[in-house]
């Protein structure tokens, strides 16, 4: 595989679209599939990329995108895990709103540390497909008075371990969601991610996420684009997008002048993904609609978003 900024691109340009291929039921075997096809890609970006490209819906763009998030955060997960993460609670997100709690138990003096961990999560995206659970919890508050979150890694099927499904939301509905229950389960010193799991993994998974999620979908609009023969004009664009976006997510989450260019960023792909309107009058019916029942899912985070850019620019001094 060719290293070079611009590989990804010849990739999309070059790469013909199989009209022949089963297309996947479920999202396990769409993840079967997506991960044979984007393992020669050493960047998490060109995998969200490809992934988007070889995705024939939103939602598993937006799986590959999410997925590659994660490879991104935490480098030592397996490559051919469906893993999920496991943070919002009845309250949110937020480190003081976590209420999942590791709680250490005795052990025989020399042995090793043995945690039990109780609580409940929501909102977890493939919660009931998931192999493994990276589960956010409290170990107690610090001097500070802060709560010490970290993150602990829970294969599915572990005993305590329950999941309940949630009604599908009204996009990507292929993506589930569902609650995660947690009671007494059996957690060794082995199993804990090192450092702070908000500061470390949370709270920088917010922005790769962003950054990841629309690289995907642009994958996907340019999937689209070749398959029903968009124009140059708007197959260039929604390449120029893929550089950059690509080219951010080789930077640093937590700088704040890069959330100020995602957001310029973000501004740019609502602007296209107008201008793309008119085009998707070409797309086969079924795929059409699917399309504008999903797009929402572009405007989930604004919120959050709007939030993480105002104290980016408040870092420098505008208000």
């Amino acid at each position: 595989m060719t290293h070079n900024r611009f590989a990804i691109i010849d990739w999309l340009l070059s790469r013909s679209i199989p009209t022949d291929t089963k297309q996947p039921t479920s999202v396990k075997a769409w993840k079967s599939m997506h991960d044979k096809e984007i393992s020669l890609w050493p960047e998490t970006a060109d995998r969200a990329i490809a992934g988007g490209f070889l995705a024939d819906c939103t939602a598993y763009a937006f799986a590959g995108g999410y997925h590659s998030a994660l490879q991104q955060v935490i480098p030592s997960l397996p490559p051919d895990a469906f893993p999920a993460l496991c943070v919002s609670e009845k309250g949110g997100g937020h480190p003081r709103m976590i209420k999942s709690r590791l709680k250490q138990t005795r052990q025989p003096e020399g042995s090793q540390s043995l945690w039990k961990l109780d609580g409940r999560k929501q909102f977890v995206t493939g919660a009931a497909e998931a192999d493994l659970y990276l589960v956010a919890a409290s170990t107690g508050t610090g001097d500070n008075g802060r709560n010490n979150i970290r993150l602990v890694r829970i294969d599915a099927g572990e005993p305590g371990v329950t999941v309940e499904r949630m009604p599908d939301l009204p996009f990507i509905p292929e993506i589930g969601h569902g609650v995660l229950w947690l009671k007494e389960v059996d957690v060794q010193e082995t199993q804990f991610l090192p450092g702070d799991g908000y500061t470390e993994y949370i709270k920088p998974f917010r922005t790769i996420e962003d950054i990841h999620i629309s690289a995907a979908i642009l994958g996907y609009f340019f999937r689209i684009a070749t398959r029903f023969d968009w124009p140059m004009k708007q197959k260039e664009q929604i390449l120029s997008l893929v550089v950059t976006m690509r080219t951010l997510a080789m930077s640093d989450p937590s700088d704040p002048g890069g959330h100020i260019v995602l957001g310029g960023i973000l501004q740019m792909m609502d602007h296209l993904m107008v201008g793309l309107e008119p085009f998707w009058e070409k797309v086969e019916k079924n795929e059409r609609d699917a399309w504008h029942r999903d797009k929402a899912l572009m405007n989930f985070s604004k919120t959050v978003r709007s939030k993480r850019l105002a104290s980016a620019w408040a870092h420098y001094g505008s208000p």
